[in-house]
This record gives structure tokens, C-alpha cells and sequence, in this order.
């Protein structure tokens, strides 16, 4: 068994359903069809509130001795059961459909997203570099992640920086998996169906070339303007010839630059047909 297997069977073993215990302490969770989210089982439920704070999303509300999950808040990111930390294993996964969907691939590390089999959010970022020469000598990989630390995102705010940097020219790295929500290329609008999704972070990809890193400040203040989150931005540069970071040289001596920033060591096999280095 691969480690990517292990990991999916671990977490289908951790979302299994236990047998109801204890008392109903819990709003009622709707009987009859499955429930089209992640919910709290009034039938093993005790009411003690230990999985209100374990949400990153703050979806998990107590309130009067009952304890529920606000669906719309709700990211599926599957934390309160990886936790374990119901004592009688009351949270219950959900029968997801299309959109709500969106949310686990975006959110849950151990659920692979669809369109690229990566778990998580679905992009291997610059982690794999060496194989796929994405950010390339001249260029700037510009990584804006969305909702992290805390906030989350939603898919029109998503839309919102997706727009602002295809009007300025730079489209969505096509490996990036927002790219297959796009439903108009020329102005990265998302169908309009996920827009209201919610996902714990969003990771977009763009690549821009070195002469257009001066532009990349007023870019960015604009695409801040017009959303309801947070968001952060980090840069993927190749090294120079001598193994020194271009970083001061393009940002200049104010740019925040994080010295635990990954590095890609450059230990895998090379690229046919590209130069070392």
C-alpha cells in the first residue's frame, strides 16, 4: 500500500460512523434522506460543546445545551473528525453533491482533488519544480493564497483575483485546478454556481515575467479591495547562476522575504531539454 492509499484509508476509517450512544443533546439532525453535509447526530450527540473550538471555520455552534454545524459555514474540511475529538464520535460526514463538493477537495489534506490527484487544494506548488520547470529562469511565480490563517474564502472572492489578474494579462497557470471553474477564459469569471462555496484556503498560480514585478504591488491593492477575506502572497524564484536569491534584486530591500521560505534543493532528475541549473 502507497502512502496516498494509507492516507485514504485512514481517513474513510476515521469518518466511519459509530454506533449511537447517550442521550440527544444536539439539534436534530433531519431523518429520512442522507444529509447533504457534514452534521451532528442528535442520536449520540451529549451536548458538551469539546468540538466548538477544534472548527477552523467556527461552523460548530452550542448553544443551550444543543450543538450543531451551520452548513453554510461548514467547509468540510473533515478537522472535527480527524480529531476525534467527540467523546461518543457523534459528527457524521455527508452525502456531498455538486457544488458543496468543491469545499472537501479545497479543503480536506487527505481528500485528492479530481482534476489533479493532488490531496489538499489540489497543486504541488513549487515542491515539484525540479520535474515540471513551471517557474522558469526569467520568470516570477506569484502564489496568492486565499482565507488561510483563519477566515476562509469563498469562491467569489476567489473570482475577484482570478479577474483582476487576467485583466492585467496574466491568466491562471493551467495546472492550477480553479482553472477547470472558469467558465469565461477571457475574463476568469467562475461559473456562477460556486460562487457562494466556502474553502478553508484557496492557492492560485500565476507566472509573470521579471520586467513586470514593479506592477505586482498595485495588482495585488486593487485584488484587495475587492474581497472579504485575507490573503497572502509569496514568489517562487529560480536561483541566480552563483546559487543566490533574486529576490532583493526584484523586490527591492523592503520586500518582506522569509528566511524558513522552501527551498527546492534541485536533487531531482533534470529536464530533457532544459539547461541545468
Amino acid at each position: 500500500m502507497n502512502r496516498r492509499e494509507f492516507l485514504k484509508s485512514w481517513a474513510a476509517g476515521i469518518a466511519a460512523a459509530a454506533a449511537p450512544l447517550g442521550p440527544a443533546g444536539c439539534k436534530k439532525t433531519p431523518s429520512g434522506p442522507p444529509v447533504a453535509h457534514r452534521h451532528i447526530d442528535s442520536s449520540a450527540c451529549i451536548g458538551c460543546g469539546e468540538c466548538v473550538t477544534i472548527c477552523p471555520m467556527g461552523a460548530i455552534v452550542s448553544e443551550g445545551g444543543e450543538t450543531w454545524i451551520e452548513p453554510d459555514e461548514c467547509a468540510e474540511c473533515g478537522t472535527c473528525s480527524r480529531t476525534r475529538i467527540c467523546p461518543v464520535e457523534a459528527i457524521r460526514p455527508g452525502v456531498l453533491s455538486w457544488p458543496r463538493t468543491l469545499r472537501e477537495v479545497f479543503s480536506n489534506p487527505l481528500a485528492p482533488h479530481k482534476a489533479t490527484g493532488v490531496p489538499g487544494r489540489g497543486t504541488e506548488g513549487i515542491k515539484t519544480n525540479d520535474v515540471t520547470n513551471r517557474y522558469q529562469e526569467g520568470f516570477v511565480g506569484v502564489f496568492v493564497e486565499l482565507g488561510r490563517p483563519a477566515l476562509g474564502t469563498r469562491f467569489r472572492d476567489v473570482e475577484r483575483v482570478v479577474k483582476v489578474f487576467r485583466a492585467r494579462g496574466y491568466a491562471l497557470l493551467p495546472e492550477n485546478p480553479v482553472c477547470g471553474l472558469i467558465e469565461d477564459p477571457a475574463t476568469g469569471a467562475l461559473k456562477p454556481e460556486v460562487l457562494g462555496e466556502k474553502a478553508v484556503s484557496v492557492l492560485l498560480e500565476f507566472l509573470v515575467p521579471e520586467s513586470a514585478v514593479p506592477d505586482l504591488e498595485g495588482l495585488l491593492e486593487e485584488a484587495a479591495r475587492g474581497v472579504e477575506t485575507v490573503f497572502s502572497v509569496s514568489a517562487a524564484l529560480r536561483a541566480e547562476p552563483d546559487g543566490s536569491s533574486p529576490f532583493r534584486r526584484l523586490f527591492g530591500p523592503d520586500a518582506f522575504l522569509l528566511p524558513a521560505g522552501k527551498v527546492n534543493v534541485g536533487l531531482a532528475a533534470g529536464i530533457p531539454g532544459c539547461k541545468e541549473g
